[in-house]
């Protein structure tokens, strides 16, 4: 494969049509050599088959270095910034039995937070939002951008939320999540750095007055998480915070924000799922598989010596699962490029699989499930204030989603 169509899954004309891109990766096969910034050679890996057998192969495919015996410690090289290192002590990028272990204590605080207790709150959060963008709407008589009114706020309350973090640093949240959304480049990655050390910082006060004077949430709940005499680091508390805070946040805010465009884009999938609510698992599925707001996964590297899919690989060489790709694989979907909201099977990777899949799937699906009821029944005549190809997509590297969403509806008089 050429490095031309790895330079088009950053650009605009993926963003908006990523299918023939994807097509075309899928037929070069199920692993294929390219570029990628800051990496280097990497093998991406795109059939359905590949990418599954290599997330689900904890002991052929490794995600840290050190687990291939190098003498760097940890994810990043001892020269990068300490707040970067920090970051790394995180499941995301630890294999077994480390993972295992971190996995354990986030799932057992996650656990004492049942998601049919907090649901009421969550709708509660949908409710206020809807009501700042009607009352806008209303005040400007212009169309409101969803993106920055609703999907981007959303996920960033309800994870605040549930952690017990202050309500009223609901905006530092947000402007430090929009820092995360980088340029795939050394200027936007070297601009991302400040922002590590203030989340940091900020979050390490969180902590010790989580120990002081424990208080409602999933940040005392890690505090206090132990399990066979083990509980979290400061450093792994910072990076499980980090974590959920803002993976979680650009997940979510690009599948309620890519479900949005794709129910206005497919006006009968749309008046289906109005007319027979039991359609509404399906349908987050299919908007998951059709649009994968997660384009690829973290990369991971061969612990030994394989043929993998006809490939030689050597040790230590740096592979990337295609996400996007294996949800469109045609020798699993059938017409894979056709939206529909109730395929079934549908055996998606959109959360990826294997020990990483993600910690915060039925939380997504959950805050896409209120939004999309919410949406439709209070936002009368809800429509998109422009032409779906006017749209700009996020420049972030691996993710798929609209930049900007400007949406309009009919104001309801108070009267």
């Amino acid at each position: 494969m050429s490095n031309e169509i790895a330079r088009k899954l950053y650009s605009q004309e993926f963003k908006r049509n990523p299918y023939p891109i994807l097509h075309e990766l899928l037929e070069q096969g199920p692993i294929v050599r390219s570029k990628f910034p800051f990496l280097g050679n990497v093998w991406m890996v795109s059939s359905h088959a590949a990418v599954n057998e290599m997330l689900k192969d904890r002991k052929r495919f490794v995600r840290d270095p050190a687990s291939l015996g190098k003498k760097q410690k940890g994810y990043f090289p001892f020269w990068m910034p300490r707040s970067l290192r920090v970051m790394a002590s995180g499941m995301i990028l630890r294999d077994e039995p480390d993972h295992r272990r971190l996995r354990i204590l986030v799932e057992q605080a996650f656990a004492r937070r049942s998601l049919e207790l907090i649901q009421p709150r969550i709708e509660e959060m949908a409710d206020e939002l809807i009501a700042e963008m009607q009352e806008k709407h209303r005040s400007t008589g212009k169309p409101v951008d969803f993106m920055a009114e609703y999907a981007q706020r959303f996920p960033i309350a309800v994870i605040a939320e549930l952690l017990g973090l202050p309500e009223a640093d609901r905006p530092k949240f947000a402007f430090w999540a929009e820092k995360f959304a980088i340029e795939p480049n050394l200027i936007g990655f070297l601009k991302l750095v400040p922002s590590i050390g203030k989340i940091e910082k900020y979050l390490r006060s969180q902590i010790q007055l989580c120990r002081n004077s424990p208080r409602p949430g999933l940040m005392t709940e890690l505090v206090q998480a132990e399990t066979e005499g083990q509980r979290l680091t400061e450093d792994e508390l910072v990076a499980m915070a980090v974590l959920l805070l803002f993976a979680g946040f650009l997940t979510t805010t690009h599948l309620i924000g890519n479900g949005m465009l794709e129910l206005f884009r497919h006006p009968d999938q749309r008046e289906r799922l109005l007319r027979d609510d039991s359609l509404m698992e399906s349908a987050i599925n299919e908007i998951l598989r059709y649009t994968s707001p997660v384009q690829f996964t973290k990369p991971m590297r061969a612990a030994e010596a394989m043929n993998f899919y006809g490939v030689e690989l050597k040790k230590g060489e740096i592979l990337m699962a295609v996400l996007a790709a294996a949800n469109v694989d045609p020798t699993v979907f059938e017409n894979p490029d056709q939206f529909d909201i109730s395929r079934k099977p549908n055996p998606h990777i959109a959360f990826g699989a294997g020990i990483h899949v993600c910690l915060g799937m039925k939380l997504a699906k959950l805050e896409a499930r209120v939004s999309f009821q919410k949406l439709w029944s209070q936002l009368k005549n809800l429509e998109l204030a422009v032409a779906p190809e006017e749209i700009q997509w996020s420049r972030q590297k691996g993710v798929r989603g609209p930049q900007s969403l400007p949406i309009r509806f009919e104001i309801v008089s108070s009267n």
